[in-house]
């Protein structure tokens, strides 16, 4: 089998995003499908990226050339060989070099009929989700949302916050007074910038029973990360952002979070994702990667999900359904559990018909 074209396709559904300290942005996405010799096509989508038409471009342009004529079977040697050239002098694009790996796996499970968790080393069928909001809201939105979402079967919700703390404060109480059961998580998005009020936020989460706190500082500013994490009274979690087996070393090593977040659509696809995991459960780190888009970034993570021992969540973007963009929608049962798919390589068909609806190139 050898890779024959490579096509890609932006999307933008009419949806404004703001959440954290990011300025808004345009809900796009591009679809990146590897065509081979035998027929057998394999198509994955980026996260949401400011420049979706560059992200393409460069696809075309830059890795296209590096993969026509390989064989789609040797991952490992495409992966490093794009690594090798977009990574060190002339600064790649690591959502590009990710997308391109999902697909890949994409054309492997379905040349064997199998789903790629059972490929990676199948661990779980199913496993909680919590939903994930998009959007700050005030305190009696969220309180409203999360009744909702409950009503679906969500067991447990994140929150987006980061204003004040006074106003996230008021946010994580209205939640927290819908139910004492619900399992509540935080993301404040890198809203602070100083481990100061990063506690003074942690101490707000520990009085409601928060499951966790994510990002409340610059995921890049691991050494203050990290001594939050020390002193934090609740764990601190993130890794959404960080890309590669290298970086994941060193939040692992500065024991940055208490879970790490990678994406297999942004941090450099399955093989560096099942390293990065391996290296979090020698040390008894939780791996929980994020989900942040679509409905095919889902069912790619999920996928990873499935292979994982170290992970015991599912995030689930909680938006109208209709911008999965997919056939499937995966969605929790009445006990909150949302199933691997079974189909082959990611396992979830995509709804062309609405992908070309929201089609910008």
């Amino acid at each position: 089998m050898k890779i024959t074209d490579i096509q890609t396709t932006v999307v933008k559904v009419p949806v404004s995003i703001k959440i954290g300290a990011m300025p808004r942005f345009a809900a796009t996405g591009t679809f990146v499908t590897i065509r081979t010799d035998e027929g057998i096509d394999g198509t994955a989508l980026t996260h949401f990226s400011f420049s979706d038409i560059a992200l393409a471009t460069y696809v075309e342009s830059a890795l296209k050339p590096v993969l026509l004529g390989q064989d789609p079977f040797l991952v490992e040697a495409i992966s490093k060989t794009i690594y090798n050239y977009t990574n060190r002098i002339m600064f790649g694009i690591p959502q590009a070099t990710s997308v391109v790996e999902v697909a890949l796996w994409d054309i492997i499970g379905k040349s064997l009929h199998k789903p790629i968790h059972k490929l990676l080393g199948g661990h779980k069928e199913k496993v909680p989700a919590y939903a994930s909001f998009l959007f700050w809201m005030l305190p009696m939105q969220l309180a409203n949302t999360t009744k909702v979402a409950m009503d679906q079967g969500f067991k447990a919700v994140k929150i987006r916050i980061g204003k004040s703390l006074k106003e996230d404060e008021e946010c994580i109480k209205a939640v927290r007074g819908v139910s004492p059961d619900l399992r509540i998580m935080v993301d404040a998005n890198s809203a602070y910038d100083n481990v100061k009020d990063a506690l003074k936020l942690a101490d707000i989460c520990s009085k409601y029973d928060v499951e966790w706190l994510e990002e409340p500082l610059p995921s890049d500013n691991i050494d203050s990360l990290s001594e939050l994490r020390s002193r934090s009274c609740v764990p601190i979690v993130g890794g959404e952002n960080d890309f590669g087996v290298y970086r994941f070393r060193e939040i692992l090593e500065k024991k940055v979070y208490d879970i790490i977040q990678p994406d297999v659509t942004r941090s450099g696809g399955y093989i560096a994702v099942r390293k990065i995991g391996g290296m979090a459960e020698s040390i008894g780190v939780k791996c929980v990667p994020h989900i942040f888009g679509f409905g095919l970034i889902a069912a790619a993570n999920l996928q990873m999900i499935g292979a994982l021992s170290n992970c015991e969540w599912m995030e689930s973007p909680f938006f109208p359904r209709e911008f999965y963009l997919t056939k499937q929608l995966m969605t929790p049962d009445r006990e909150g559990f949302v199933e691997i798919p079974q189909e082959p390589g990611l396992g979830i068909e995509l709804d062309w018909k609405a992908v070309n609806k929201y089609k910008i190139r």
